[in-house]
């Protein structure tokens, strides 16, 4: 065992980097070497991980993953059910360890969980008399006068998934639906064609950053960290580097808005890490999951600001937040956002090229190549054709 190195494929970036501090520890505990093999984006890893997957390049023994990518990769990863013990898994959220399974088998272990809540420049409102949002016309109120004042209004992801996240919030909680039950798209609605009319409208009508189109999540983040921005729905991983930002002082949390008609809908989901099941090396791949899910491991990413799944960890942060502060009230908009405004993408294995063909669609449309109806009639038959082969 001493002798051997694991290869791994890793989500990079800011918000997620910190963590692999502790691989270090585990080879110095172990005598077991860590070979970073991939790091990059979500939606690149995952590319990545398919391609190497369904052409039988050199394997890795641990990846990370997501609870809406697993599905597509379930035939290639190890099932995880013999592997932990009741008494293992019993610190983990029971409803994550559900979303962690693909069609009942445990294919990998949660790492956090992701609902995003806005983030607003509390000086800028302040100074403009404006109130905090709490629907979607509010919010764009909010954005068009901040931007009259000479500031950026709202930041959202422009490209891939985030971009189809924040369609997704529109979406539903405008009263539309994703699918259907035998997975048909209903997107093509009149629900879809207001939330996609918000999303071009608000790049169009200049209250976002120019270069929207091109930012991810890290760029999206960075836009509100950085003092641009005036307002962002931003995942909980990204919190703690706002502490030593230009804005540490000037901001505060709320709620994502919710629609005109009271419905807020939250777009959530768990990054966790799995194992291909091509992996030459499952024994010491084992001992790795386990410490990078350790209740030590994840205090790390608590620290950054993510979400823990391990209750333990939870419950240690809620207890060390200070009433009325600023932690204690994120908390408390946590667990009102997890009670009452989930919404997950369905769990099929074609999602993610689903996902990739209607943020494409999405993105034709803010750019002005695409009218609302033409983009998502576009993008309704490309999933329709892609479902039915």
């Amino acid at each position: 065992m001493n002798s051997k190195t694991l290869r791994v494929a890793l989500i990079d970036g800011p918000a997620y980097a910190p963590l692999y501090s502790c691989l270090s520890q585990f080879s110095q505990q172990f005598g077991i070497q860590v070979d970073i093999g991939f790091k990059g984006t979500h939606p690149e890893l995952n590319r990545h991980v398919q391609e190497c997957m369904e052409n039988s390049l050199p394997s890795y023994d641990l990846i990370s993953t997501h609870t809406k990518y697993a599905p597509s990769q379930a035939r290639y990863l190890y099932g995880l059910d013999q592997e932990f013990t009741a008494e293992e898994l019993e610190d983990f959220s029971p409803a994550l360890q559900d979303l962690a399974r693909v069609q009942g088998k445990l294919m990998s272990i949660p790492r956090n969980f992701d609902a995003r809540l806005l983030f607003y420049r509390r000086d800028r409102l302040e100074e403009l008399g404006l109130s905090v949002p709490e629907t979607w016309e509010e919010l764009a109120h909010v954005a068009s006068s901040v931007t009259e004042a000479g500031y950026t209004g709202f930041v959202f992801p422009g490209m891939e998934s985030g971009l189809f996240g924040t369609f997704f919030e529109l979406l539903i909680s405008g009263g539309g639906q994703l699918f259907d039950e035998q997975l048909q798209p209903m997107f093509a609605s009149e629900a879809g064609v207001e939330a996609l009319q918000k999303l071009r409208q608000w790049y169009q009508w200049g209250w976002t950053p120019k270069g929207l189109p091109d930012m991810h999540y890290d760029e999206v983040s960075a836009s509100f960290r950085q003092g641009e921005s005036t307002m962002v729905t931003d995942w909980p991983g990204y919190f703690g580097l706002l502490s030593e930002s230009p804005v540490a002082n000037v901001f505060d949390l709320a709620l994502t808005p919710k629609s005109a008609s009271g419905r807020r809908a939250v777009y959530c989901g768990s990054h966790s890490f799995a194992i291909p099941a091509s992996s030459e090396h499952v024994e010491e791949a084992l001992l790795l999951l386990k410490f990078i899910t350790s209740p030590e491991a994840q205090s790390i990413d608590a620290d950054q600001g993510h979400v823990p799944v391990r209750q333990s960890i939870m419950k240690r942060l809620k207890r060390e937040a200070l009433p009325n502060s600023i932690a204690a009230r994120r908390w408390s908009l946590f667990e009102e956002t997890i009670a009452t405004s989930v919404i997950i993408p369905p769990k099929f294995p074609t999602y993610p090229t689903a996902e990739d063909i209607l943020w494409q669609a999405l993105r034709s449309c803010i750019i002005g190549e695409l009218s609302e109806q033409q983009a998502l009639a576009l993008a309704s038959e490309q999933i329709q054709q892609l479902i039915r082969s």
